[in-house]
C-alpha cells in the first residue's frame, strides 16, 4: 500500500472513535418524560397487578410535578447520583448525592424523599444533609452553599432549603464521632423522640416507640 494510500487509511480508521452529531433529538416534554416512565416501569416485585399498576399512575403523578418544578428555574447540574468518600475521625464514610447543582452562590445539594415533608427546623437539624455538606468539600474542594431537601408526593413537590455554617459542621464532626463511638461499643440501646419516631417506619411495631 503506498504512503498516500496508508495516510487515508488512517484517517478513515480515526473517524471511528470520532462522536457522532445526534440526528434526532427529541425535547423534553412532560409527555416524553411519562412515555420513557412507563415504557421503563418494572412489575416484578409487586405482589399483584393492581399494586403495580397504583405504584406506576402514583409515579406518574409525581413525575408531572417535577417536571413542573424542574422547568421554572434553570438548573446547572453538575452531577448526579454520584458516590463520595469521606474521611472523618480517622474512619471513612460512604455515600452518595443525589444531585449536586452549581448556581450563582456555589454548590447546591439535593437529595429527594419520598417522605412526609419535615419542616425547617428538622431540616436545618439533619445529620444527613451536614455529612453532605462535610463531603462536598472533600470531593469538589468546594464549601457547599445550599442544602435541600426535595420533598415528592402526589400531593406535589416541596423544597425545604438549609444551609451550614463551620460551627455547625464542627458539631457535626463531633455528633458523628460519638455515634461511632456508641457502634463501636456495642451501645445499640434506642433513643426515641417524637420526631424521631414519627419519621420511623418502624414505630409501630416498636415497643419503646414515642408515638
Amino acid at each position: 500500500m503506498a504512503a498516500s494510500e496508508q495516510k487515508a487509511e488512517g484517517r478513515n480508521q480515526l473517524l471511528l472513535f470520532e462522536e457522532e452529531e445526534p440526528t434526532d433529538f427529541c425535547p423534553l416534554t412532560s409527555d416524553f418524560l411519562l412515555k420513557l416512565w412507563h415504557s421503563s416501569f418494572i412489575v416484578e416485585g409487586y405482589e399483584t397487578r393492581v399494586e403495580a399498576d397504583m405504584a406506576r399512575l402514583r409515579g406518574e403523578k409525581i413525575m408531572r410535578f417535577y417536571f413542573d418544578w424542574w422547568q421554572q428555574s434553570e438548573h446547572a447540574v453538575f452531577c448526579v447520583e454520584k458516590g463520595f468518600s469521606l474521611s472523618l475521625n480517622g474512619q471513612k464514610i460512604t455515600g452518595r448525592f443525589d444531585r449536586v447543582e452549581q448556581t450563582e452562590e456555589g454548590i447546591k445539594i439535593i437529595d429527594f424523599k419520598t417522605s412526609a415533608v419535615r419542616s425547617q427546623e428538622q431540616v436545618d437539624a439533619d445529620l444527613q444533609l451536614s455529612v453532605y455538606a462535610l463531603a462536598c468539600e472533600e470531593s469538589f474542594g468546594k464549601p457547599c452553599r445550599e442544602l435541600s431537601f426535595l420533598f415528592l408526593s402526589e400531593e406535589g413537590v416541596t423544597e425545604v432549603t438549609t444551609e451550614r455554617t463551620p460551627g455547625q459542621l464542627k458539631d457535626s464532626a463531633k455528633q458523628i464521632r460519638a455515634l461511632e463511638e456508641r457502634i463501636t461499643e456495642g451501645d445499640f440501646h434506642p433513643t426515641p423522640g417524637r420526631e424521631v419516631c414519627r419519621r420511623c417506619p418502624y414505630s409501630n411495631v416498636c415497643d419503646v416507640a414515642a408515638v
